[in-house]
């Protein structure tokens, strides 16, 4: 086979199947034959003549040499009890035609048949079994409904509590504030005005813990990202502390790097009430010393401590300290239901972080934590962000093994996968179920690739197709760009570079979008 063009050999290679290859027929552009090479009598061909029509010898091209790009006609039966795969492969100003012998392969298909007749047998018996289950599923259900519903009611109720508090409490404050500035109040009366408000500052802080609980339990609360001044959040919440813990004669500071950047993405709200429950539960439990807040950032992850130099908390106590309404037995004459620090434990996690506490008695507590927080500056618009859990990729080849391979490879990327194995069902499905991208195999039975891609272009399918081929041949390459493909990969594929163009080539269109 040494006059097989290097083209030729390399697109065997590609398909690694060349110690398989019995065969080749090179042909002229007038449809005769040129030369050939290998075993032609495996395949009963054992009179050819150079220079003759090569439909005349060889009858199962007949029809099939006017080719645009690679053709594989598969499975062909010859006689004997004997299949192939033919590929005629375009190239200059001539044909090649590689003839695979299949028939075990073939045969292979056949067995796997009958095994899925056989499945298909065992289903039917099992049917009964799956019909108990659907029952058992549907009662369970049932009770899910309930259990569900009887949380909603219990959301519903303090949703409606939490409203009917809150409007008469945001009167009482708003009034308590203009009365205390309408006039020139004796001591005894600021004092009697400063209790009102404290009073129904802590019930409405009550009721907001309340709630949160609730919706933390029922999976309510959403994070809302915005870009979020650090500085400037610990600077108010410097200014709301300071005076409170003066009054008790702490020591009250925050600490921040002067390199700090100068915006994160973050929950602004939902930090601020982490940080306000930690430092509020260090000043109440602290009698004597200091309070003290360090904040970092580092690998997009925004790190805080809150330390203290109270009385400690005991190792029992520091095993259920986040549990919700657990209260220290030195806080019984204290305020407080015990929500603080298990509704800023949740909103940690939710935030892609974790909180933690070490302590012992009389040398005071450290509440360690950290979030996810990239820096405001190079973070990825949402209309830009890729979100893989929620992308879906179509998947389309005909060999189940690399089907199975590469959905795997798709699944642990985080993306949604539907795989079918020929073209026609690839332009049904694409059709019907609107993918974020397709990844489509040049050569499938009933309906190959590049027509399927055609079609899917006809009918208007805007989004990002990358072409999957065993063929380096350039043609090939050209061709399918031309009917519509936006990448073109090489078998074999490995993992790492498949997932990383899979996300440039949905970024670049969602950025032409």
């Amino acid at each position: 086979m040494t006059n097989i063009p290097a083209n030729i050999v390399e697109y065997v290679q590609s398909m690694w199947m060349a110690e398989m290859i019995l065969t080749y027929l090179h042909i002229d552009t007038q449809g005769k034959l040129v030369d050939w090479g290998g075993y032609p009598q495996h395949y009963g061909l054992t009179s050819l003549t150079k220079n003759q029509p090569i439909v005349e010898q060889v009858s199962f091209l007949d029809g099939f040499l006017d080719v645009t790009h690679t053709e594989v006609l598969q499975s062909l039966n010859i006689g004997g009890n004997r299949c192939i795969n033919a590929h005629i492969v375009p190239l200059d100003d001539s044909i090649y035609v590689l003839l695979f012998d299949v028939t075990a392969e073939h045969d292979q298909q056949q067995k796997m048949q009958q095994q899925v007749n056989e499945l298909s047998i065992l289903t039917y018996r099992q049917s009964q079994l799956l019909q108990e289950l659907e029952t058992t599923r549907k009662a369970l259900s049932e009770e899910k409904q309930q259990l569900e519903q009887s949380i909603k009611l219990k959301s519903d109720f303090i949703a409606t509590l939490s409203h009917e508090l809150r409007t008469p409490l945001t009167s009482i404050m708003g009034y308590t504030e203009l009365l205390n500035n309408a006039k020139q109040a004796d001591e005894y009366e600021s004092n009697y005005l400063e209790s009102v408000k404290k009073n129904a500052n802590h019930l409405l802080s009550l009721i907001d813990n309340v709630l949160d609980q609730t919706k933390l339990e029922i999976g309510q609360i959403k994070l809302q990202l915005n870009n979020c001044s650090v500085k400037q959040l610990l600077a108010d919440l410097k200014s709301l502390f300071l005076p409170i813990a003066q009054e008790k004669s702490l020591l009250f500071d925050i600490k921040i790097p002067d390199n700090f950047p100068a915006q994160l993405t973050i929950d602004e709200l939902r930090f601020r009430q982490v940080l306000i429950n930690l430092i509020t539960n260090g000043i109440k439990y602290t009698d004597k010393g200091f309070v003290e807040v360090n904040i970092t950032w580092e690998n997009e992850r925004l790190q805080f401590t809150v330390t203290d130099s109270g009385p400690g908390i005991s190792s029992e106590s520091q095993q259920k300290i986040f549990t919700a309404f657990h209260r220290e037995h030195t806080a019984n004459k204290l305020p407080g239901v015990g929500l603080g620090l298990n509704i800023s434990f949740h909103l940690v996690e939710l935030m892609g972080g974790q909180l933690t506490v070490e302590s012992s008695p009389q040398f005071g507590s450290n509440f360690t934590g950290f979030i996810s927080a990239a820096s405001a500056q190079f973070a990825i618009t949402d209309k830009f962000q890729t979100n893989n859990t929620n992308t879906k990729i179509l998947l389309a080849d005909d060999s189940l093994d690399l089907r199975s391979l590469m959905e795997l490879y798709l699944e642990n990327g985080g993306y949604k996968v539907i795989t079918v194995n020929d073209g026609q069902e690839a332009v049904r499905m694409a059709l019907q179920i609107k993918p974020d991208i397709i990844l489509m195999d040049m050569q499938m039975p009933v309906l190959d690739g590049y027509n399927a891609v055609k079609q899917l272009r006809d009918k208007n399918f805007t989004g990002p197709i990358i072409a999957l081929s065993g063929s380096n041949i350039e043609h090939d390459r050209n061709y399918a760009f031309k009917v519509g493909c936006n990448k073109y990969i090489t078998k074999p594929i490995v993992p790492e570079d498949l997932l990383n163009i899979i996300s440039q080539v949905i970024v670049q269109h969602r950025i032409k979008s």
